[in-house]
C-alpha cells in the first residue's frame, strides 16, 4: 500500500467527508505498519517546507547541462539520442535490436538476459547486442538474473532459483524461495562475497487478509550456489515483508542489506569471516539505522573507491542519495523536486577513460507532476546531470544491465504505456560512442 496517494487523494475529498476519510486512512496506516513511515514523510516535507535542507546545505546539486525530455510518443521511437553532456563526452544513447528486459556480461564477452518480447526465455548475443540467439526456455517469465566470477549463471523464475554451469544450456532448480511471485531484486538483491560465497534477499508483496505474507527470508550458499541455508533473522527482528539489497562492499568488506516494509532498516555484516545465514545471525548483523527518520530500506546501492552510495525508497514522500565510506557517518542528500518524490530504484557504476560514473535511475507513476529521472554523476558524487526526464505515469525508463566491475556498458530501457501490460511498446538503448 503506497501511504502518499492515498494521503494526496483525501486531501481533494470534499470537506464534510474528511474526517470520515482521515479516520479510514490512518487505520489503514496502523493496519500495514506504515506509521513509522508516515511521521517520517510528515517531518521531511515540513523540513523541505521551511528551507531547512536549503539552509543546511542539503540538497543534492545539478549541473547546468541541458536535460532530454521524452513528451511523445515519436520520443520512443528515434534511433539515437544525446544531449549536450553526453556530447562534451563523445557518448550517445544508439537503438539495439535485442529488446532486453534483463542482460549481463560474462567474462568472456558474451551478453545474457530475457527479452520484453519473450520473457519466459534466456538469450545470448555476441555482436553488441544486434541480434540474440535463444538458449533456455523456462515455463514462466524470468524474474532476475545473477552472474558470478566463475561465470556459474543464476535465473529466477516463478519463485524458483535455477543454476546454470555451461551459460545456460542447461539448468538446475537449487532453490525454492517462500512463494512463487518471490524473487531477487536484479543488480541489488544478490551478492557474492570475495570467497566465493553467495547470498540472496527474498522479495515479493502478496497481501493476505489484513496482513503482508512475510517473505523477508535471507539465503546463503558457500557451495558456489548448489546449495542454500535459510535465515530468517529479519522475521524475527519485526519485519514484516520483504528485503530490498544485499550487497557485498568491497569498500567496507562487509555485506549491507536492507529490509522493507514496515521498518526500512539498514543493516551491515562484518567481519567477513562472520558471514553467514545461520540461527546465530541476530549476533552477527548490526543495525545501522534504528528509526525509520535516519532513513533506511534503501532498494539501490552502487560503490566506488571513495566510499558506498545509497538510493531512497520512499514513494511519494521526499528521497535522497545517501554517500558512507565507514558505515558510520552518513552524508544524506535530499533529491530536489520535481524529482524528490521518485525513489531511486537501481543505480549502476560505469567505467568511462575519464573515470568512475554512477548511473542512477528514480521511478515515480503517482503524478505527473513527480517526475522521474535517469541522472549521472562522474565527480566524485559532487554534483549529478540530469540526463533525461520522463512523467512516470506515461513512461518507465530502466537501467537494464547488471553493474560489474570494470565495466563500460549502460544499457536503458524507454517503455511506453499502452493500457494493458501486453501492449505496452519497448526499446532498448546502448550508450557508446559517437561516430
Amino acid at each position: 500500500m503506497d501511504v502518499s496517494s492515498k494521503y494526496f487523494t483525501l486531501l481533494r475529498t470534499p470537506k464534510p467527508d474528511v474526517i470520515r476519510h482521515i479516520w479510514r486512512f490512518l487505520l489503514d496506516i496502523h493496519r500495514v505498519g506504515k506509521l513509522r513511515e508516515l511521521i517520517s514523510f510528515i517531518l521531511w516535507e515540513i523540513s523541505h517546507r521551511l528551507y531547512v535542507y536549503q539552509a543546511s546545505n542539503q540538497y543534492l546539486q545539478f549541473t547546468d547541462y541541458a536535460c532530454l525530455s521524452i513528451t511523445n510518443e515519436a520520443d520512443n521511437q528515434t534511433d539515437s539520442f544525446t544531449s549536450p553532456f553526453l556530447r562534451e563526452n563523445g557518448l550517445c544513447f544508439r537503438a539495439v535490436a535485442i529488446d532486453w528486459k534483463f542482460c549481463l556480461q560474462t567474462t568472456d564477452g558474451l551478453w545474457l538476459g530475457s527479452r520484453y518480447s519473450h520473457r519466459n526465455a534466456l538469450y545470448c548475443s555476441d555482436d553488441q547486442s544486434q541480434s540474440a540467439s535463444l538458449v533456455y526456455e523456462f515455463s514462466h517469465p524470468v524474474t532476475s538474473l545473477f552472474i558470478n566470477r566463475q561465470n556459474v549463471l543464476f535465473v529466477c523464475s516463478s519463485g524458483v532459483v535455477f543454476r546454470s554451469v555451461d551459460q545456460g544450456a542447461s539448468f538446475k532448480p537449487v532453490l525454492r524461495l517462500s512463494s512463487v511471485i518471490s524473487y531477487f531484486l536484479f543488480n541489488n538483491g544478490m551478492t557474492e562475497l570475495p570467497d566465493g560465497s553467495l547470498m540472496i534477499g527474498e522479495y515479493g508483496s502478496i497481501w493476505q487478509g489484513s496482513n503482508w505474507q512475510n517473505l523477508a527470508f535471507l539465503y546463503s550458499s558457500t557451495d558456489g550456489g548448489a546449495t542454500w541455508e535459510s535465515s530468517d533473522f529479519l522475521i524475527r527482528q519485526g519485519v514484516n515483508k520483504h528485503i530490498h539489497l544485499v550487497k557485498y562492499s568491497a569498500q567496507l568488506n562487509a555485506v549491507l542489506l536492507t529490509d522493507g516494509d514496515n521498518k526500512k532498516q539498514l543493516w551491515v555484516n562484518s567481519p567477513f569471516a562472520d558471514i553467514k545465514a545461520s540461527s546465530d545471525q541476530k549476533t552477527n548483523w548490526r543495525l545501522l539505522t534504528k528509526y525509520h527518520h535516519q532513513t533506511g530500506g534503501y532498494t539501490s546501492m552502487a560503490e566506488t573507491n571513495r566510499g558506498v552510495l545509497f538510493g531512497s525508497d520512499y514513494l511519494g514522500g521526499t528521497n535522497f542519495i545517501v554517500k558512507t565510506a565507514d558505515a558510520k557517518q552518513f552524508q544524506k542528500l535530499v533529491i530536489p523536486d520535481p524529482y524528490r518524490r521518485s525513489p531511486v530504484m537501481n543505480m549502476v557504476t560505469r567505467q568511462s577513460f575519464s573515470g568512475t560514473e554512477i548511473w542512477a535511475a528514480s521511478y515515480s507513476c503517482l503524478s505527473e507532476n513527480a517526475r522521474s529521472l535517469i541522472m549521472c554523476t562522474k565527480d566524485n558524487e559532487k554534483t549529478w546531470t540530469r540526463v533525461l526526464d520522463f512523467d512516470g505515469t506515461k513512461n518507465e525508463v530502466r537501467l537494464v544491465n547488471l553493474s560489474q566491475n570494470q565495466s563500460d556498458a549502460l544499457f536503458i530501457s524507454v517503455t511506453e504505456f499502452r493500457g494493458d501490460e501486453d501492449k505496452h511498446r519497448h526499446r532498448v538503448y546502448r550508450l557508446e560512442g559517437l561516430t
